[in-house]
C-alpha cells in the first residue's frame, strides 16, 4: 500500500513539476530569473518591538539598491528558535550567509500559502487575505462564515486532514498555485510520517503557529504581522491588531476595583455523561481573559497551566459552587443540546443540583458565542464583553461573544 501511494505521488509530483516550469517558461523566463545577495551586504533597519508576543520577531534589512527584505524567528513554547525565515523582495532569490540558517521565501513563494492551523486561518480572514490560501486541512468546524464560505465556493480546498492529508490534491494545488510554504498547528509534532512526506514529497517547508504557547491574549492576535509581512499587507495587518489593542485599553481604563471586590467566574464545561467537568486552568487565556476584564477566577486552579483541570461532580461543587458568574464554553460542552436554555442546559449537561449554585441563583450564567474559540483576532472586544458582563448595570443579554442564559 505504502509502495503504491509513494508511486502515485512521484507520478503526480513529475506531472506538477512539468506543469509548474511549463507555466515559469510561458514567456516569463527573464522575469523568473533573480539575483543571490550576501547577508553582509545587507543594513538591518531594525528589529520590531512586539507589544504582547513573545515568541516571534521580525527583523527589516535593506540593501544598497533599496531594496526590503525581512527575518521572522518563530520560538517555540520553550523560547527556543525553531524556524527562521528570510523574505526576498522581487527579482532576489537568496540571501547567502545568514545566521540561523534561515528558510528563504522568494516573492513567488510569498503569494500563495497552505494553511492547516485554525488561528492562522482567522487572522489570514481577519486582515482580508483568504484568497491567498488555496488549500486547508479540514480539521476544523468553521464558525467563520467568510472562511466556510471560501470552502463551499471552492476558493479554498479542503485537502484531508491534518493527521491524514491528501498527499496528490497537495501536489497538484501546490503545483497550480506555486505553494511551497505552509503554517501548521504544532499538533504536526505528534505526526511525523506526515511531515517527512509533507517536507520531503511535497516539497513544502512549514512553519508551525506557536500562537497558543501565548501568555497573553493579544499575543496571540498580534502574530497576524506575520502574515501581513509575508503577504506584504502590514497596513491590513496592523489595523487589525491596533484596534483590538485600542478597545483593551479602553476597557482596562474603565478598571478601578480592588481585588477582594472583583467578581469570580467560574469557565467550564462538561459532557453528555454528566459526570466530568473540565475547568479552566488559571494561566489559560480565557482566565486571562477574564481577569483583564476585571473578574479572576473563582478558585485556585491549575496554577501555571493553560487548558482545564479534569474534576468530578464532588470537586466541582465543592470548589466552584460560589462562583458569582458562570461562563459556560458552548462551543466544546453543547453539541447535541437541542434547547438553547439554561433549563435546556441544566437537563442535557448538568443536573437539578445546578439549581444551588450562586451564579444561577443570581441569574449569572452566561455561554460563550459559537465562534468565540475561532475569533482569534477578536481578544480585545472579548475583554470589552466580558467587562459588560461583569460590571455594567444595564448589560444586554446578548453581547457579541457572550450571552445570558435563560
Amino acid at each position: 500500500m505504502k509502495r503504491r501511494l509513494a508511486l502515485l505521488l512521484l507520478a503526480v509530483l513529475a506531472m506538477s513539476t512539468a506543469l509548474f516550469f511549463a507555466a515559469c517558461d510561458d514567456g516569463q523566463g527573464e522575469e523568473m530569473q533573480g539575483v543571490t545577495v550576501a547577508y553582509a551586504d545587507l543594513t538591518s533597519t531594525g528589529k520590531e518591538e512586539n507589544t504582547y508576543a513573545e515568541l516571534f520577531s521580525i527583523e527589516h534589512f535593506s540593501d544598497a539598491e533599496g531594496n526590503e527584505y525581512s527575518k521572522i524567528d518563530v520560538f517555540d513554547k520553550n523560547g527556543e528558535l525553531n524556524t527562521s525565515w528570510f523574505l526576498l523582495p522581487e527579482g532576489i532569490d537568496s540571501v547567502t550567509g545568514a545566521p540561523d540558517s534561515p528558510y528563504m521565501m522568494t516573492w513567488q513563494d510569498r503569494q500563495n500559502i497552505m494553511v492547516s492551523s485554525a488561528s492562522t486561518m482567522a487572522l489570514i480572514n481577519a486582515m482580508g487575505a483568504l484568497d491567498r490560501v488555496p488549500m486547508t486541512t479540514s480539521d476544523t468546524t468553521w464558525r467563520i462564515r467568510e472562511i466556510q464560505d471560501a470552502i463551499d465556493g471552492g476558493s479554498i480546498k479542503e485537502v484531508g486532514k491534518y493527521s491524514a492529508p491528501d498527499y496528490e490534491q497537495i501536489l497538484t494545488i501546490g503545483a497550480e498555485k506555486h505553494v511551497t510554504f505552509a503554517v501548521f498547528s504544532t499538533m504536526i509534532d505528534y505526526e511525523p510520517d506526515v511531515y517527512e512526506r509533507l517536507t520531503e514529497t511535497c516539497g513544502l517547508r512549514i512553519m508551525r503557529d506557536q500562537s497558543s504557547s501565548e501568555g497573553h491574549p493579544l499575543a496571540r492576535t498580534e502574530w497576524i504581522k506575520i502574515y501581513g509581512e509575508i503577504f506584504d499587507m502590514r497596513e491590513e495587518s496592523d489595523a487589525v491588531f491596533d484596534e483590538q489593542v485600542e478597545i483593551l485599553n479602553e476597557t482596562t481604563a474603565k478598571i478601578n476595583i480592588p481585588e477582594a471586590e472583583r467578581k469570580t467566574v467560574l469557565i467550564f464545561y462538561t459532557t453528555s455523561s454528566k459526570d466530568t467537568f473540565y475547568v479552566r486552568n488559571a494561566a489559560d487565556y480565557v482566565t486571562e481573559l477574564v481577569n483583564l476584564a476585571g473578574g479572576k477566577q473563582v478558585t485556585a486552579i491549575g496554577e501555571g497551566k493553560s487548558g482545564n483541570t479534569k474534576m468530578t461532580q464532588e470537586e466541582f461543587i465543592e470548589a466552584c459552587s460560589e462562583a458569582d458568574y458562570v461562563l459556560y464554553n458552548w462551543t466544546s460542552g453543547a453539541s447535541g443540546v437541542s434547547d438553547e436554555t439554561l433549563d435546556g442546559l441544566i437537563d442535557a449537561r448538568l443536573g437539578d443540583w445546578f439549581k444551588d449554585f450562586k451564579a444561577y441563583k443570581e441569574g449569572n450564567v452566561w455561554r460563550t458565542s459559537n465562534d468565540f474559540y475561532q475569533k482569534m483576532d477578536k481578544m480585545g472586544e472579548m475583554v470589552a464583553d466580558i467587562y459588560a458582563m461583569l460590571y455594567d448595570e444595564n448589560v444586554s443579554d446578548n453581547l457579541t461573544y457572550v450571552n445570558r442564559l435563560k
